[in-house]
């Protein structure tokens, strides 16, 4: 396969104080995902451009302290027409009452519409200043509800593949940076045929 340019997105406004960012992957710092290391793929429809959403990234806080989001980083192998981000919110009334209220790993479509599945809660766009309130702990307790991050990836003919993100935040006045290195891979022309050892985009959407 031919070199492909690596792109890395700042979607958001950066750490303006000039303090050095702490860089960590989860459970190494404050801030704390769900998924962090693997690889999820999605066969393309038979129709281009269409959307997907990767998610499962559920944030808490290891300390329970506020954590303030500064900025959302990624780099894409293989470019998408277009990249969102969402957080959705699901509250332990949602979470009782619906078994559709369960983490998105992916999903065609975006939110909150989806082709296949419902995914209930309440979504918003990731800006500079979005905070991450729910600890860890109390996030580990059945039915607590949690903070889901979502990539909502726009892809055409050639396909996108993001293969690492990093969250830069504060709490507390310093400044951190999780690293994510699970692997979005949505299929196309352009995405190879192993991801880390992975086979991918090896089937079509039935």
């Amino acid at each position: 396969m031919a070199a492909v340019a690596v792109l890395t997105v700042s979607l958001l406004t950066g750490w303006p104080f000039g303090k050095e960012r702490v860089e960590h992957v989860s459970g190494a710092g404050p801030l704390q995902s769900h998924t962090d290391t693997g690889t999820t793929s999605v066969y393309a429809p038979k129709k281009a451009p269409w959307t997907v959403t990767f998610g499962s990234y559920l944030l808490c806080s290891t300390s329970g302290d506020p954590i303030t989001i500064d900025g959302i980083r990624y780099r894409t192998p293989v470019k998408p027409k277009s990249v969102s981000l969402k957080l959705r919110t699901v509250t332990p009334r949602v979470w009782k009452a619906t078994v559709d209220a369960g983490q998105i790993g992916a999903a065609l479509g975006a939110p909150p519409h989806f082709q296949q599945r419902k995914a209930p809660g309440e979504y918003k766009d990731v800006r500079a200043g979005s905070r991450i309130t729910q600890s860890c702990a109390d996030q580990a307790r059945e039915g607590a509800g949690f903070t889901e991050l979502l990539f909502v990836l726009n892809v055409g003919k050639q396909g996108g593949y993001i293969n690492t993100a990093w969250i830069d935040y504060h709490v507390n006045g310093s400044p951190y940076t999780l690293r994510l290195d699970w692997k979005m891979v949505a299929c196309g022309s352009r995405i190879p045929h192993t991801v880390d050892g992975t086979v991918v985009c090896d089937g079509k959407q039935t």
